[in-house]
């Protein structure tokens, strides 16, 4: 028999021997989410985790350096927690359909799971479930009241611990702030400052304009190669992935947990995970309704598919996504290689701009590629982008003055305030020589052509574009003059 037909007729039977069980009242292991005091599966909500779930200790003892001083800092951070896109907040927004046919199922069907269906708190929890009629379209990605708050007390912690560089009177010549051109990065900005320097001191604040090509905080805008990149194609390890059977048995629980006879589609299910981590982002105190129709292991499922979306698109799955930062990578080298100043060095972005810097550096890189094929060998992954990168994170790459070393300069990256150990500084204290040498392919280089070399064809792409953009940008803005 041709491998190709039996793999079909083995994934058709696979399929009818869920729907078998659902029939037969079986689901998944039995939880309540609302009795859970631990709730763990809320630092695995891959790009949507809130940043307090999975941020450092805040004794600070990760930044005492015995006989060293901090001298310098230099933050890459992404905006705190927002609101959806449009197009997200169009169909969350219409979960109230959806919500009231599972409390049908319950109790009017009846036709809950015998094993594994939700209890009585997590039903009741999801029937109090309202969407918020405030969050329009028109506020769409806007930071929210949590994310202004993780910014200005990832500031005041930092101030805490730093003292000597970040200093809680602004002066122009000692800070240097800049953020893209998106609310969200900019009130991140503000909502920093403010933490430094108390409340509406953005007001006094100095930052540089607008650049027209911000190879800095969004490289990505100007490649056009990494735009073409097709992560969620046919053939890719994504796409593979949801046509997997973790994928399709997960479809079949989470269906049969909220009392349906037939699977959801995957969107249905993709828009209940998204109602759930945004609505635990915005209430880190309070239990997320739509939270309550998954357990654990399928959390776990979700997250991976994400995971292996931004591996390929921004991570370690690409040769080209180690280079798209290498104006960032040379900025902090530049700005933690002498003493002058500024001290501080803040950057607000996006999770894109995380990913891709924290690739160039090699940060959160395993042995192994992230497949579809090895998802439960990779349990303890170290691309976990809940972990990485939540919203609000940051990597603080913060040099010391250590007198009585041989090698006075030293270097830790603290990433969302959690030393990163590479395995070539120890135990994360790293000595400034070899992180210059480390990363000495950024500075031997043009960044303005290596970021978007992919070699061969492509790079003619990212010459056209290195040109074009500045130019129409140029255009537009004479138009509007």
């Amino acid at each position: 028999m041709d491998p190709s037909v039996l793999t079909c007729l083995i994934g058709v039977l696979f399929v009818v021997v869920l729907i078998d069980a659902q029939r037969r009242g079986e689901c998944c292991q039995d939880y309540c989410y609302n009795s859970d005091d631990e709730r763990q599966q809320s630092a695995h909500f891959a790009s949507k985790t809130s940043y307090l779930v999975v941020k450092g200790p805040e004794t600070g003892k990760q930044y005492v350096v015995p006989n060293c001083n901090p001298v310098k800092i230099w933050i890459y951070s992404r905006h705190g927690t927002r609101l959806p896109e449009s197009d997200t907040i169009s169909r969350l927004s219409q979960l109230g359909d959806l919500r009231d046919e599972i409390i049908d199922n319950y109790e009017k069907r009846h036709s809950k799971p015998t094993i594994g269906q939700m209890c009585e708190a997590d039903l009741n929890l999801l029937k109090e479930w309202q969407w918020n009629r405030n969050i329009t379209a028109n506020y769409s990605e806007y930071l929210t009241v949590q994310g202004w708050d993780e910014l200005k007390f990832l500031a005041i912690r930092f101030q805490r611990f730093f003292p000597n560089i970040l200093e809680n009177i602004y002066d122009r010549e000692k800070f240097l702030f800049r953020y893209t051109n998106s609310q969200r990065t900019e009130a991140s900005y503000k909502a920093f400052v403010e933490g430094l320097f108390g409340p509406n001191a953005y007001q006094h604040v100095e930052v540089p304009p607008l650049p027209i090509n911000d190879t800095l905080l969004r490289p990505y805008d100007y490649c056009l190669p990494y735009e073409n990149k097709r992560s969620k194609g046919d053939g890719s390890e994504y796409k593979k992935f949801l046509k997997s059977q973790t994928i399709t048995q997960m479809l079949s629980d989470v269906s049969a947990r909220l009392g349906y006879k037939y699977p959801l589609k995957l969107q249905q299910v993709t828009d209940m995970f998204e109602m759930c981590r945004y609505d635990q982002a915005w209430n880190i105190d309070r239990p997320s309704p739509w939270c309550s129709a998954f357990t654990p292991t399928q959390i776990n499922d979700l997250e991976y598919m994400e995971d292996l979306q931004k591996y390929y698109k921004s991570g370690f799955g690409s040769k080209l996504n180690s280079r798209i930062q290498c104006t960032a990578v040379n900025d902090m080298l530049h700005h933690l290689d002498t003493n002058n100043l500024p001290k501080t060095i803040a950057y607000f972005t996006h999770s894109k701009s995380m990913l891709l810097l924290l690739t160039a550096l090699q940060a959160a890189k395993d042995s192994d590629s992230l497949r579809a094929d090895n998802y439960y060998s990779m349990s303890q992954r170290k691309w976990r982008t809940s972990k990485i990168t939540p919203f609000a994170s940051n990597l603080a790459v913060v040099k010391y003055d250590c007198p009585n070393e041989l090698e006075r300069d030293k270097v830790i990256f603290f990433l969302n305030e959690i030393p990163i150990f590479f395995d070539w500084c120890k135990v994360g204290l790293c000595n400034w020589k070899d992180v210059k040498q480390r990363y000495k392919e950024f500075t031997e280089v043009n960044c303005d052509k290596y970021f978007c070399d992919d070699s061969g064809a492509s790079s003619i792409f990212s010459t056209i574009v290195s040109v074009l953009v500045p130019l129409t940008s140029i255009i537009f803005l004479k138009l509007m003059t």
